[in-house]
Order: structure tokens, then C-alpha cells, then sequence
């Protein structure tokens, strides 16, 4: 028997207005800071209010914390950028600190239920948890503890998103629906925002792009950039909106379709291929995953996703720049392609460098953390064009065998569930977490903020299969919705 939706509801009383008051005050006080030109008090007050507000949240309120937290990952590289334009370029900005600190609270929850990590389901953490830890010293050693503990940030809070929702599986229906709509709500956002920087580049954007120079996403002028959306890169956004597209897909109502159109436009005109590659792929798994009546559904769904975004698909400087990327991934002209020769060329140099040290090169050794012993420049492996390698190099031999083998074990585990198979977002969960792990050949995904949203999802799937099965328990009758 079905809980009435009544249930539900009443289960999310609290959560919707205490989102608002809190986290929308919080954005509310951030961007009416900014808007009055008050960008330098903002560069200091907005890491210590995140914080604040995360404590208050994290302990009274659990699925308004987790809302916090995805915002906080959405928009914190805008305001920065905003700020930084306003108030004056700074190459480490405190403003970049406020989802991670955010995040650390999570620790609270992984020493609270430490001794549980031993349990089946939750075990292959420990491999992962313990590679990452061996790492840590070995780059304090190569690139210096700064660097290596910033890098140790992107490493572990992902991981430990995941520990924290999958042990809070006691509010798995308020955390889930409170996912669901964050995404939904930040589809619509980061789509219409990605849509009008095509077309009329902010000033704080264009100014960001010639800062950092990074040539790789266009020139800074409308309709000659790949759009980055809120976030400060293409391959982030575009993993932000596949990741909310196939929630879109998987969700029921009005809203998920009026969140679709700007997010599949967005999508695209990130040029991102990897991220199309990941869609499609997280696409196929969840109709795989599906029986009959649903996956006729689903195909319904994208159809009508599809249909919506014609009009904009339709513009024809949208049309030209998407069809001329999609036509390089193909035939002669994907040989030709530059970003696959280069592509090509790294890993015939990189791959020896990978894998000749046993040891690895330690968390700090690749990445954003290797400005911090580079002058504010990016380093020598700054950027690596391959998951599968970087993993090896940082991490070493017996560090990335104990790593990707916690993670096989917790990809195996997602198709031996028993109690949430009828849970249509474990459905989606597990197909997000899929659709980012396929991308792991072009780069490291499992790292940052887009390591947070595959740990997180493979954290919703364990909490699932937890609540479901105690439902079981207490009420024999009830099944996933």
C-alpha cells in the first residue's frame, strides 16, 4: 500500500519554509550586499554566514542543510566573480571556502557512526577512506602541506557526503525530495543564466575570462564563449545540468518540464562533449533500469523535453555552434579535432608517468591545488585529461587499487538492491552516479563538486535501500513509491 501523499507533505512541513527563511535569506542578504556595492564586506562575511547558517541547519534540519549546501555549490563561483569585479581581482579569494567548510560538518556524522562503516553496505568506503589517507602525507611531502590540504578538501568532503546521507536514511523521504526540487529550482536557474551569457556576456564573467585566460572555453564576447553558467567552467556546469536533466526525466509534475528547456539549451551550447556522453549513457540506464509501463513514460518525458527546447534550439546562432560541435565528434572531422589530438598526445605521454611511481604523487600533486605552489599559476599537472590516470599518479599503486576498488564495490552493490527497486529515485540516483563514473576517461569526476554529486547519489541509493527495508519490517505492506 502507498503512503498517502498527505504523509509526505507532512513530512516536509518544515523543511520548505525553513529553507526559505534560512538558506533564502541567506541569498537574499549575499545579493542585496552586492547589488548596493557592497562587494568588500560581502568577500569576508560570506564564508563566516554560509557557516553559520550550515550549523544552524545541519543540527535542526537536516533536508534544509542539504539545500543549503547544493546552493552553496551552484552559485558560490558567481558571487565571486561579482565580487572580484567590483572590488578587485584576488587569486585566492575566501569566498571560493564557503561549500567546503560547509561540508566539514558532515565529519560530524562519519565519527559519530565510524564503527558502522564496518557494516556490508557501507564497508567499501573504508578501502576508499584509507587510500585517501595514506595519500594525504605523501603530498604534504611532494607539494607541500598547503597545497596538498587543500586537495585533500576535494578528495575527501565528496566522500564524505556520501557517508553522511547514506547513514541519514531515517530522513531519506525528506532528503530526497528536497534533492529533487533543489535540482529541479537550479536547472531552471543555471539553464536561463547559462542561456543569457550566450547571448549577453556579464561584465563580471568577461572579466573573469580575461583574467585567467583560459582560452580553451572561447573568447570573452557574446555568442564566441562556451558557457560556464554560475560555476567557473564548462565540464562542472554541463555535469550540473545532465545530473539535473535526469532528475527532470525522472520526476513527476509541471515543473520538471519548464526546468528542462533551458537546462538541454544550457546543456549543449556548454559544448561539452564528455557530459553529453555521460547523459546519454545515465539516459540508457535508467530506461534499462525501468519496466514497460515506466520507460514508456520516460521516453514520453524526453520527447516533450525536447519539443519545449525547439523554439530555443531553433535561434540560429544556437543551432550553428551545437551542430558544429556535434559534427567533431564524428568521422574524419573527430580526428581532426584538436581537443582529441591533444586529448591523444597526453596519454601517450602521461601514461608512464602514472604509473612508474608506486607510491603516487600525493593529494596536491594535480589540479587547482597546484597554483597554491605556483605562483597563482596552474602547475605542471594542473589539468589531467584522464581519471583513470590521475587516480594511479596521485594516489600510487596500492592507494589506487584500494580506492577504485571501493568504488566497484559500491557500483555493484547499486544493482543488487532489493527493497528500493520500486523507488523511481533510486532509479535516477543510481543512473547520475553511473552517467558521471563513464566520464572518468576523460577526467577526474569523482573529486569537487562534481565528485560531490556521484558520492552524494551513491549515498542516496545505500540510504534508500536502508529505509525501505525497514519499512518492510514495520509495515509489510508498504512498497516504494
Amino acid at each position: 500500500m502507498v503512503p498517502p501523499q498527505a504523509q509526505i507533505s507532512q513530512k516536509m512541513r518544515f523543511t520548505v519554509p525553513v529553507s526559505l527563511f534560512f538558506v533564502g535569506g541567506f541569498w537574499a542578504i549575499v545579493l542585496l550586499s552586492c547589488a548596493a556595492g557592497l562587494t568588500s564586506g560581502t568577500r569576508f562575511f560570506y564564508t563566516p554566514l554560509a557557516f553559520v547558517v550550515g550549523v544552524v541547519l545541519f543540527v535542526r534540519f537536516p533536508a534544509a542543510y542539504l539545500v543549503h549546501l547544493w546552493w552553496l555549490w551552484f552559485l558560490t563561483p558567481f558571487v565571486r566573480r561579482v565580487v572580484d569585479f567590483k572590488s578587485g581581482w584576488t587569486e585566492f579569494s575566501p569566498i571560493m571556502l564557503a561549500p567546503y567548510v560547509v561540508s566539514l560538518l558532515m565529519i560530524v556524522t562519519v565519527i559519530r557512526f565510524l564503527p558502522r562503516l564496518s557494516q556490508r553496505d557501507m564497508f567499501p568506503f573504508v578501502p576508499i577512506i584509507v587510500a585517501l589517507a595514506m595519500a594525504y602525507p605523501v603530498g604534504m611531502m611532494n607539494a607541500g602541506f598547503s597545497p596538498a590540504t587543500f586537495d585533500a578538501l576535494n578528495w575527501f568532503l565528496p566522500v564524505i557526503m556520501g557517508i553522511h546521507i547514506a547513514f541519514s536514511w531515517r530522513s531519506y523521504d525528506k532528503l530526497k525530495i528536497a534533492t529533487e526540487r533543489t535540482f529541479l529550482m537550479g536547472a531552471a536557474v543555471l539553464g536561463i543564466y547559462g542561456i543569457h551569457q550566450f547571448f549577453f556576456l556579464a561584465p563580471w564573467d568577461a572579466f573573469w575570462m580575461q583574467v585567467v585566460q583560459m582560452d580553451s572555453i572561447g573568447r570573452p564576447a557574446p555568442m564566441e564563449v562556451r558557457i560556464f553558467g554560475t560555476l567557473n567552467s564548462p565540464g562542472p556546469y554541463a555535469n550540473m545540468l545532465a545530473v539535473a536533466l535526469l532528475i527532470v526525466l525522472g520526476a513527476k509534475g509541471r515543473l520538471p518540464f519548464l526546468a528542462g528547456m533551458p537546462a538541454v539549451v544550457a546543456l549543449l551550447l556548454s559544448l561539452v562533449r564528455a557530459a553529453w556522453v555521460g547523459f546519454a549513457a545515465g539516459l540508457l540506464i535508467m530506461i534499462a533500469k525501468m519496466d514497460m509501463s515506466k520507460r514508456a513514460k520516460l521516453i514520453a518525458a524526453v520527447l516533450l523535453t525536447l519539443v519545449t527546447a525547439l523554439p530555443l534550439l531553433s535561434v540560429e546562432a544556437i543551432n550553428k555552434t551545437v551542430t558544429t560541435r556535434i559534427e567533431s565528434m564524428f568521422g574524419d572531422e573527430a580526428k581532426d579535432d584538436q581537443s582529441y589530438k591533444d586529448r591523444v598526445h597526453f596519454f601517450q605521454t602521461f601514461i608512464e608517468d602514472a604509473l612508474s611511481n608506486p607510491i603516487g604523487q600525493g593529494i596536491g600533486a594535480t589540479g587547482v591545488a597546484t597554483k597554491i605552489s605556483n605562483n597563482g599559476k596552474m602547475g605542471e599537472h594542473g589539468v589531467v585529461d584522464s581519471g583513470l590516470l590521475e587516480v594511479p599518479f596521485v594516489l600510487g599503486w596500492l592507494g589506487g587499487i584500494l580506492y577504485l576498488s571501493g568504488v566497484a564495490m559500491l557500483v555493484r552493490g547499486t544493482f543488487k538492491r532489493r527493497w528500493s527497486k520500486g523507488d523511481g529515485f533510486v532509479t535516477v540516483a543510481e543512473s547520475v552516479a553511473l552517467s558521471i563514473l563513464v566520464q572518468m576517461i576523460f577526467t577526474n569526476m569523482l573529486t569537487g563538486f562534481i565528485g560531490t554529486m556521484f558520492w552524494s547519489f551513491i549515498g542516496f541509493s545505500i540510504a534508500a535501500e536502508r529505509h525501505w527495508a525497514a519499512a518492510s519490517r514495520s509495515q509489510p505492506e508498504v512498497q516504494p513509491r
